[in-house]
C-alpha cells in the first residue's frame, strides 16, 4: 500500500537524498540521466508521498582533473567551464523533471573550500595522513605531472584501459605508476618516473571499522563483492594530494603546488552542501542529518565511483569525526551502454539529455530510463527500442486503455461515477490484483530493494491485466438484467486508472498529475480518495473525460 500524502499512519523519519555530484566538463548525457539522477528523484519523490520530510541533493564536482583538461580543449579558464558546462547541466536536470532542493557548487561555496582544507589538517594533526616520497608519472615533453585524466593505461587490478587513479571496469583504485603501458593522454608519450612527497591515506588503519560497517549498511552483491575483494587484496594507501594548478589548495606549507585530491574533497563536500541545505531551507544544522540517529542519508552512485562511496568516504569521515553516523543505504546502478559501447562524453559518444527531451515527451523518457536502466547489469539504448517500447506499452497500452475507459463512462453514465454494487468473484480477484500490484510497486520503491524496471513493469502488468479484465466485463453491457455487474466493472476500471496514477507518480510525475485531473476535477475526489488505493471512486463524482494523448 502507499499512502501518499501528510496523513501517512507512520511517522517518517527525516531523509538526505544525494546524488554522486557530475563532472562540469559537458552536458549530462542519458547514461548519466539513467543512473543516479533520475533513480534518486524517483526514491525522493516516492518518499515524498509517504509524508516523510526528505530533501534532495547533487551539484558540480568542480575541481576535477577533468574540468582542466576540458579548459584547455575549449580555451576557457577553469572556473569559466566549471560554470559553464555546470549551468548546462542544472537545465537539463530540470528538463528531465529532476527536482532538487540543492544544487552545489564547490568552488563558488563559502563551507567547501574551508571544510575540505579544514578536513586535511585534522587528518593530519591526529596522525591519520602520512607524507611520503613516492614514485609518480611525469610527462617530460608536457612537463606535466600526470594523474587521474592526463594519464592512460592498463589496469593493474583487471587489464581493462584505464585513466589514472580509478578504474571504470572494475572499480578499483591505482596509484597511476602502477598502470602498465601508460601514456600521457595529452601527447601520447611514455611518462618518466620522478619522485614526490605527497600526503597518502592509508586505508588499512580503518579496516576494522570498515569491516564492522559493512555488517550494517545495505548495498548491492557487486559492490559487496568490490568490498571483500578490495578487503582481501590488503585496503591501499591512497594519495590525497596532486600536483596541478586547479583545485583546493593543501593548507600545509611544505606541499605547496599541491591540491586536494578531488574525491577526498567530495566527502567534506557533502557535508558543506548539506549546511548549505539546511541555510536555504531554515531546516537546522548539518549535524540533524550526519549526526541524529533518526535522521537517514541515502546516496546514489554508479558503479565505477562504488569504491568512493564505500571504502574512502567511510574512512575519511571515521578519521574526521567518528560521531558522524555513516549511510544506511547505497544505491548503485551499473553503466548504461549506447549502441553496445559505453556512454562517453569525451568521444561524443552520447545521446544528450536535452536532445532526447526536446523530441519526445519527459515521462516518456523518464518511463523508458526506468523501463530499461541499467540496475543488476548493463544495459543497452538503442533509438529503435525506446521508440518501439514507448510505442508498446504506453501508446498502444496505456493511453488505448484510458481512452477506451473515458468513451465507456462516457457513454454507460454520462461522464459520473455510479454506485458499484456486489463483487463477482472475477471481479473480487481483480480487486485484490490491483492491491497486489501496489504491494509490488512499494517493495520497488523501497530502498533496500530499490528497482525501477521492477516498478515499471508490473506497472505494464497492471495495465494489460487491467485491459483484459476490461474486455471480459464489457460482456455485461449486453443483459439488462446485469446492470449492477455493468456498474460495478466500470467502477474497477476507475479503481485501476487511479491505482496507475499513484504508482506513477514517482516516475512519470506530470502524466500522474494529468491523468488525476482527468478522472476528477475537482477537490471532491481528490480529497480522501487519495490516501488508500482500496477506495471506490466515489459515486456521483464527475470524473471528467479520459480520452487524449497523454504521451504527446
Amino acid at each position: 500500500m502507499l499512502p501518499v500524502d501528510g496523513r501517512s499512519k507512520a511517522i517518517m523519519k527525516k531523509t538526505l537524498v544525494i546524488a554522486t555530484p557530475p563532472t562540469p566538463n559537458g552536458d549530462l548525457h542519458i547514461g548519466h540521466l539513467s543512473g543516479p539522477y533520475l533513480r534518486a528523484d524517483i526514491y525522493t519523490r516516492y518518499l515524498k508521498m509517504k509524508g516523510a520530510e526528505v530533501y534532495y541533493f547533487t551539484g558540480t564536482d568542480d575541481h576535477q582533473s577533468y574540468v582542466a583538461y576540458k579548459a584547455k580543449q575549449v580555451g576557457l579558464a577553469c572556473p569559466e567551464t566549471a560554470s559553464q558546462y555546470g549551468d548546462a547541466m542544472f537545465e537539463t536536470l530540470k528538463a528531465a523533471g529532476i527536482a532538487l532542493d540543492h544544487y552545489a557548487r564547490p568552488w563558488q561555496s563559502r563551507h567547501h573550500i574551508p571544510l575540505a582544507q579544514d578536513f586535511v589538517k585534522k587528518l593530519a594533526s591526529d596522525g591519520n595522513l602520512i607524507a611520503k616520497d613516492a614514485p609518480s608519472l611525469f610527462c617530460e615533453a608536457c612537463n606535466i605531472y600526470l594523474y587521474e585524466v592526463h594519464v592512460r593505461g592498463k589496469c593493474p587490478h583487471c587489464g581493462s584501459m584505464s585513466n589514472g587513479n580509478a578504474c571504470e571496469d572494475c572499480g578499483r583504485p591505482n596509484d597511476c605508476v602502477d598502470l602498465q603501458d601508460a601514456l600521457c593522454n595529452h601527447c601520447g608519450n611514455k611518462p618518466a618516473v620522478r619522485s614526490f612527497k605527497r600526503l597518502y591515506l592509508p586505508l588499512r588503519k580503518f579496516e576494522k571499522r570498515l569491516m564492522q560497517y559493512y555488517d550494517s549498511v545495505e548495498m548491492n552483491p557487486h559492490m559487496r563483492v568490490l568490498c571483500d575483494q578490495m578487503l582481501e587484496g590488503g585496503l591501499p594507501d591512497i594519495s590525497i594530494s596532486h600536483i596541478a594548478d586547479w583545485g583546493i589548495a593543501v593548507p600545509m606549507p611544505e606541499h605547496l603546488q599541491q591540491i586536494i585530491y578531488v574525491w577526498f574533497e567530495m566527502a567534506p563536500g557533502f557535508i558543506a552542501a548539506t549546511q548549505e541545505l539546511c541555510e536555504k531551507t531554515g531546516k537546522g544544522r548539518w549535524e540533524d542529518f550526519w549526526k541524529d540517529d533518526d535522521a537517514d542519508v541515502v546516496q546514489f552512485f554508479g558503479f565505477d565511483n562504488a569504491y568512493f562511496f564505500a571504502v574512502l568516504f567511510p574512512a575519511i569521515f571515521s578519521a574526521y569525526d567518528s560521531s558522524i553516523r555513516l549511510p544506511r543505504h547505497f544505491v548503485m546502478n551499473e553503466f548504461y551502454r549506447l549502441d553496445g559501447l559505453k556512454f562517453s562524453t569525451s568521444r561524443n559518444h552520447a545521446i544528450w539529455g536535452r536532445e532526447l527531451l526536446k523530441s519526445a515527451p519527459v515521462d516518456a523518457v523518464r518511463f523508458y530510463l526506468s523501463y530499461s536502466g541499467p540496475e543488476t547489469d548493463q544495459t543497452n539504448f538503442t533509438v529503435k527500442d525506446f521508440q518501439d517500447t514507448v510505442q508498446r506499452e504506453l501508446i498502444n497500452g496505456w493511453q488505448v486503455w484510458l481512452n477506451e475507459l473515458g468513451e465507456k463512462v462516457a457513454s454507460q453514465s454520462g461522464g459520473v461515477a455510479t454506485e458499484p454494487g456486489a463483487l463477482t468473484a472475477e471481479q473480487n480477484r481483480f480487486r485484490q490484483s490491483l492491491k497486489s500490484f501496489a504491494d509490488e510497486v512499494a517493495l520497488a520503491y523501497e530502498a533496500t530493494t530499490f528497482s525501477p524496471r521492477r516498478a515499471t513493469r508490473a506497472i505494464c502488468s497492471l495495465v494489460s491485466l487491467a485491459h483484459r479484465f476490461a474486455k471480459a466485463e464489457d460482456h455485461w453491457s449486453k443483459s439488462d438484467s446485469r446492470r449492477s455487474e455493468r456498474r460495478t466493472a466500470i467502477a474497477l476500471e476507475l479503481l485501476a486508472a487511479k491505482t496507475l496514477a499513484l504508482l506513477s507518480a514517482p516516475v512519470m510525475p506530470d502524466f500522474s498529475s494529468r491523468l488525476r485531473e482527468s478522472l476528477a476535477r475537482t477537490r471532491s475526489m481528490l480529497d480522501g480518495a487519495w490516501s488508500e488505493i482500496n477506495e471506490w471512486v466515489p459515486a456521483g463524482t464527475n470524473i471528467g473525460n479520459l480520452k487524449g494523448d497523454f504521451f504527446k
